[in-house]
């Protein structure tokens, strides 16, 4: 039996069975999720089994059969004026994905440290992708990259450009970014393993941390601060790859470069681009850097005239088989 159990109920058997699968997708494997269509159903049901978390309608709500069970209740009010004293109220008409978050808010602490709690047998790469060079494709290869991994594993996506324009085509103006991973990092640090699943978006498979609109927004954190905030979404997360879409904008650059396993270096063939990389890869081993050269791949592509302006279809491009070559000459996985 699992250590961890919710139960989710409701009279209409559709919606009780998808909100438990939208959970199951927000919570780790450990947790068991039921679905049951009325209280006294439930109730029978945990007669043999331990529940931890009840998530019922208001409908479906029945305080003589419910108000007894040893479970942290949450309702999905329906209308404003029901108050019932022992349940936590959710708001059941919004968004789900908005609905979702709400309940996750409320996880108790006990639920919340097991949130928190890596599998022992995973560990993570972090891979930063840099290059001195402008305009060579490297946040279209960091989305690629990102999305292939995705297919198959647990990745995050992170971006250190100023001005990037993430917003606008995510379509999320008002949706989380860096900013806000630095807010609960400094003020509820144990609380991020709930608080990252509600700030990333999705570009299919592959998670999203956008980044800061402006520069102002994180020049305050230098390398050793970006280190423990990497530490501590590895910590919180079970992401099997950390992507770092990093620039020259980021404070600390170097020792982020230093702390990442792996480093990718897009390059262009013309002259001025040539003498640019060149002039970098001798200042960091002039300046003690060798290891981040040692562990870094560089690659240039072709002129691209056809890639797709939508990023869920750069996987689905000719670009997308010179990443696919860059990821199995590396072995990366």
């Amino acid at each position: 039996m699992n250590e961890r159990s919710i139960a989710v109920c409701d009279t209409d058997p559709r919606y009780a069975l998808d909100l438990s699968g939208a959970l199951a997708e927000w919570v780790p494997s450990e947790f068991e999720i039921s679905s049951f269509t009325g209280a006294e159903t439930l109730a029978e049901y945990s007669r043999d089994h331990h529940i931890d978390i009840i998530i019922i309608s208001q409908s479906a709500y029945d305080s003589t059969v419910l108000d007894n069970l040893p479970a942290n209740l949450m309702i999905l009010r329906e209308t404003p004026d029901f108050a019932p004293e022992r349940a936590i109220l959710i708001d059941r008409f919004q968004a789900k994905e908005e609905l979702l978050k709400s309940v996750i808010k409320q996880l108790p602490d006990t639920m919340e440290t097991c949130l928190g709690k890596r599998m022992a047998t995973k560990s993570w790469k972090v891979i930063g992708v840099y290059s001195p060079v402008r305009r060579c494709l490297q946040t279209t290869f960091s989305l690629s990259l990102g999305q292939m991994l995705a297919q198959d594993h647990k990745v995050l996506y992170m971006n250190f450009e100023n001005y990037s324009g993430f917003s606008s085509w995510l379509g999320s103006e008002s949706r989380s970014n860096v900013v806000d991973l630095l807010y609960y990092f400094d003020c509820d640090p144990d609380r991020l393993s709930v608080r990252i699943p509600l700030m990333v978006h999705h570009l299919g498979d592959l998670d999203i941390l956008p980044p800061a609109n402006g520069y102002y927004d994180t020049y305050d954190r230098n390398g050793e601060k970006w280190v423990e905030i990497i530490k501590a979404i590895e910590n919180a997360t079970e992401y099997e790859y950390l992507i770092l879409d990093l620039t020259d904008a980021m404070c600390g650059l170097l020792e982020v470069m230093e702390y990442c396993n792996r480093i990718y270096t897009c390059v262009r063939s013309d002259a001025i681009s040539k003498a640019k990389l060149a002039e970098y890869e001798r200042w960091m081993v002039d300046h003690s850097r060798a290891d981040v050269m040692s562990k870094s791949v560089r690659f240039s592509f072709p002129e691209f005239t056809d890639l797709p302006e939508d990023p869920q279809m750069l996987t689905h491009c000719e670009l997308a088989g010179y990443v696919r070559s860059i990821i199995n000459e590396d072995t990366l996985e």
